[in-house]
């Protein structure tokens, strides 16, 4: 994995090598490819990353598709394909809400609980070869740093703070 950062960030612009949001970035794709290679021969093997975005959302019982699409920053009509695509493999189903003809809520299916315990355990293994790297200690470190930036990213938008502006 070391070697492959290496290869990566000789693609990237100097400045951008080190910088913590690409850091962030390309750890995360590096997650995403090693689930993915989990889900391979499964049903689940073309499930998409939009997809599972939206399966998280509904997994955490965050509502109707226009509640989802708000959060994620897509269209209602991306959402509603990729829960039609999720309904379709048997892992959430969709519910019409009363008050509104075009919206729906979204739930996950005793299948699709399953799924998320088998995500979680897949998850954990990743979590196990961190801490191999890192030491036990040091993965707790790393969960810690991360929810306090995200706790205090979600703190800064929308309070009108001003957006940064390259140097001139």
């Amino acid at each position: 994995m070391v070697d492959e950062m290496a290869d990566i960030g000789e693609f990237l612009a100097e400045e951008a090598r080190d910088n913590i949001r690409t850091l962030v970035y390309l750890f995360g794709q590096e997650l995403d490819e090693r689930i993915s290679a989990f889900r391979r021969d499964t049903p689940y093997e073309n499930v998409r990353a939009s997809d599972i975005r939206v399966f998280v959302q509904a997994a955490a019982g965050t509502g109707s598709i226009s509640g989802i699409a708000r959060r994620l920053g897509i269209s209602r009509q991306a959402v509603h394909m990729s829960a039609q695509r999720l309904k379709e493999l048997g892992v959430l189903e969709m519910q019409a809400i009363q008050a509104s003809r075009r919206d729906m809520t979204l739930a996950l299916t005793q299948q699709g609980r399953s799924a998320m315990k088998l995500a979680g355990e897949q998850i954990r293994n990743l979590e196990a070869e961190i801490s191999e790297v890192l030491g036990p200690e040091g993965l707790e470190t790393l969960r810690k740093t991360l929810r306090v930036l995200i706790s205090h990213s979600k703190s800064k938008s929308g309070n009108g703070a001003e957006r940064l502006t390259p140097p001139a």
